[in-house]
């Protein structure tokens, strides 16, 4: 009978220390390998399975990917991070906007896709009596983020006029 770390690790794609080692086995539908511990268990996420091996159990804390690919479970790609990390991790690899996150009140639509002067110029627009799609469609970015941009929601800098 194989050990759970036989087992786990062979289910991993494992190449030279600095590239990613793939999960080769189910993937939930974000593309994050899935490991059971023991049979009939809830599935695990892999990178964390790969934490818990390598260092020990990460607890509460998230276990996060330097190499931000989700199906690697290199020891060396992981670190450890509370939720807030995590949130910044996302938000400054651009997987997450920054809307609501008033913890960063200096990023922007699109994680920084939108400079100051666009964003002055899709606020002008907006007063002139543009929609929000039709400058969301301009600009690359959702009718949502224009819509919180022109409102003042989005990026706490905004002062209305």
């Amino acid at each position: 009978m194989r050990t759970l770390e036989e087992r786990f690790w062979s289910k991993v794609a494992i190449g030279a220390p600095g590239e990613c080692w793939e999960w080769q086995r189910g993937r939930k539908p974000d593309g994050y390998g899935q490991f059971k511990l023991i049979s009939g268990g809830s599935p695990q996420r892999a990178h964390r399975i790969a934490w818990l091996l390598t260092f020990g159990d990460p607890g509460a804390l998230y276990v996060l990917h330097r190499c931000d690919n989700p199906p690697c479970c290199n020891p060396a790609h992981l670190f450890l991070g509370t939720a807030a990390v995590n949130n910044a991790d996302k938000i400054a690899k651009g997987r997450q906007a920054a809307a609501g996150h008033e913890s960063f009140p200096s990023l922007v639509a699109g994680v920084r896709r939108l400079t100051d002067a666009q964003i002055c110029k899709a606020r002008h627009q907006y007063a002139g009596g543009r929609s929000c799609r039709s400058i969301a469609r301009e600009s690359g970015v959702s009718h949502t983020t224009i819509s919180r941009l022109v409102n003042g929601t989005h990026w706490r800098g905004y002062r209305a006029a």
